[in-house]
């Protein structure tokens, strides 16, 4: 699997993300979560254990909002 499936996963998951991981960064390979931290070195450092190549994200708790501006 590449990365960039491994990037769509991740947006397509990202609900059950949330609910998991929530104010966390993780890393993605394989559609797996091989690491997961608050803190993103902490995080990169784990997954660096493990492999080379992966997505990383972070993953916001609640509901992500967008803010619209009328101008």
């Amino acid at each position: 699997m590449n990365q960039i499936q491994d990037f769509q996963w991740m947006n397509q998951n990202y609900a059950m993300l949330q609910k998991k991981y929530p104010n966390m960064y993780v890393a993605i390979k394989d559609e797996n979560v091989i690491a997961a931290n608050r803190e993103f070195g902490r995080m990169y450092d784990e997954a660096m254990k493990k492999c080379k190549d992966f997505v990383t994200g972070y993953i916001l708790s609640g509901e992500p909002f967008v803010l619209k501006i009328n101008i």
